[in-house]
């Protein structure tokens, strides 16, 4: 009795499947559209033959095999829906049942749909087959994304037909991506990620949002935040969702000949002229980051006195390692000759045409104001792509414990291993002291009040920089130290995040190289007011002589660093 009852409910179940699916395959949207297309058709027709035939024509699914694409045949089913698609009656038609504007030696049956439209070509619903699914990696691509698999099989100059591709790979070069990104073919920059396949690994909104919030998709970036127009960012989007990898028409072997003649590319060579050093300036767009003249991308420093602030050594030097100077620079290493890079020293040190203000305020807005910011809070324009950040004057612990001379040489000379440029051959000794004067009265409100905490005066380094004392230094520092400066000290510790000003990078060769080991020594034995910084005068004298050590094996300043008064 009980087998013939389960019996009986497993037949039930079964029934109740099969009707199931059969309603299913006999209502899917598919057959709607079909239906829709021929009811529309019969009455378009132009005669009897061509309603006897569309009478005749049954409702089933549409498949074009298309071998020769990639490495995987291709199965395309769009026509199913979309029967329209090469009928001159359906122009004015509505989608799915509309004609597809003619493409000279595009056939249908040939090139299919999705080798450029994209979504899933076996699907049968529009979820589906438009790629509608949230894992489905290649969702159906709109105009003008469209035009991104115009470059799959038409390599530059792109098509005319392609406008938003053609601006978009313009606009790679404008703004200098090509200095941080390598495209297989196209560019050389190796501070970001590789974008030789982006658009095979991404889809549209990703790439979308990480031009307008770099920080969007990956927090530690540290892509400058670009001001572009809606357009804009179109069409570079369109542009790097052409990026596939490699084009339909190289098989890998001509790939790897064509990459290996590019990977052996020189880089041009100029001469070492202003004009040359000028054009080379232009043609890298360097404008579109930095300011000179009238032209400003308010993201990095302004140019336009450059001779009166660095030298011609210097910025052959930057241009080379950008992170020679300033370790957390985002300023990209660009593919230059050395004489396209001395060019371009030679024309931005042609530059000294300068009108000083004679007023304090005017100086402070004309030279400082674009770090530092317009009230002295540190978030000038260019500040969030500062590494360290500017120095906020409205910290007024800070400054009443900075030494009123150092804030001066500061100044002057400039700090080595920052965006901070020496500005001794613009304002001379006493303008330096009242421009300062008036940034503590301005921001600070006060006058400087006397540190009263006495401080023995600091001689040389007593403990020899030795294997044993780094080692020593070392375990000392990763008890200490590491939740601020990191374990490797280049101040990203997980207390750093929240902290402002950030910690000292420890591994700057440039900052840590101009720093005393008796300045070094006093900042862990008294800490740095209006920083996170706190004394450790409590430890061992040796240990703390042990940290300087250790601190200058990171920076590769050992065993002693110029005593420069800093």
């Amino acid at each position: 009795m009980r087998i013939s009852f389960a019996l009986l409910l497993s037949s039930l179940a079964l029934i109740v499947v099969v009707v199931v699916v059969i309603a299913q395959s006999t209502d899917e949207e598919w057959r709607d559209y079909q239906l829709e297309y021929l009811d529309q058709a019969m009455g378009r027709a132009s005669s009897d033959t061509v309603r006897q035939a569309l009478a005749a024509s049954g409702l089933e699914i549409q498949q074009d095999t298309l071998a020769g694409f990639e490495d995987t045949t291709r199965i395309d089913r769009c026509r199913t829906c979309h029967m329209a698609i090469d009928d001159p009656q359906f122009e004015n038609g509505q989608h799915p049942l509309k004609t597809h504007p003619k493409m000279a030696g595009h056939s249908f049956s040939e090139f299919g749909c999705t080798v450029c439209h994209a979504g899933n070509g076996r699907g049968l619903t529009t979820y589906d087959a438009h790629g509608d699914d949230h894992f489905w990696p290649e969702p159906l691509l709109a105009a003008p994304y469209i035009e991104s698999s115009c470059a799959r099989c038409h390599p530059e100059p792109y098509l005319d037909e392609t406008p938003h591709l053609r601006r978009g790979r313009k606009l790679f070069e404008k703004y200098a991506c090509v200095g941080c990104h390598t495209i297989r073919g196209v560019s050389r920059g190796k501070l970001g990620p590789d974008l030789t396949d982006v658009g095979t690994n991404f889809k549209i909104d990703y790439l979308t949002e990480s031009i307008v919030d770099p920080k969007a998709n990956a927090i530690t970036s540290i892509m400058p935040k670009f001001v572009m127009a809606q357009k804009d960012v179109q069409a570079l989007t369109v542009f790097l969702k052409s990026r596939r990898g490699r084009q339909m028409f190289e098989d890998p072997v001509t790939l790897r000949i064509k990459t290996k003649e590019w990977e052996q590319e020189a880089a041009r060579e100029l001469s070492e002229t202003p004009d040359a050093g000028q054009m080379a300036f232009d043609e890298r767009f360097c404008a579109s980051c930095h300011k000179l003249g009238q032209e400003d991308g308010k993201l990095a420093p302004d140019l336009s006195f450059q001779g009166l602030l660095r030298e011609k050594e210097y910025i052959v030097a930057h241009l080379s390692d950008p992170r020679r100077h300033t370790y957390g620079s985002n300023m990209p290493t660009f593919f230059m000759s050395e004489s396209e890079k001395k060019a371009i020293a030679i024309y931005l040190t042609s530059l000294t045409a300068f009108d000083l203000p004679a007023a304090p305020k005017e100086q402070y807005a004309l030279l400082c104001s674009r770090c530092h910011g317009e009230e002295g809070a540190g978030d000038g324009l260019i500040a969030e792509n500062l590494l360290p950040r500017p120095r906020q004057f409205t910290n007024a612990k800070f400054f009443n414990w900075l030494p009123e001379d150092r804030a001066w040489n500061d100044i002057a000379n400039g700090v080595p291993g920052t965006a901070m440029p020496p500005f001794k051959k613009i304002l001379s000794e006493s303008q330096v002291q009242e421009l300062f004067s008036w940034v503590r009265s301005e921001f600070l409100k006060s006058d400087r009040k006397k540190w009263k905490r006495p401080r023995p005066k600091t001689g040389a380094n007593p403990v020899a920089y030795s294997p044993e004392s780094i080692k020593r230094g070392h375990d000392a520092f990763q008890l200490r130290c590491y939740g601020c400066h990191g374990r490797i000290g280049d101040g990203n510790g997980p207390n750093a995040v929240d902290m402002l000003p950030r910690p000292r990078n420890l591994m700057s060769t440039a900052f840590m190289g101009a720093v005393t080991d008796q300045r070094l020594f006093e900042s862990i034995t008294y800490g740095i007011v209006g920083t996170g910084m706190p004394a450790w005068d409590y430890l061992p004298k040796t240990q703390r002589w042990d940290l300087v050590n250790f601190v200058r094996s990171l920076s590769k300043t050992g065993p002693a660093a110029p005593s420069n008064g800093k």
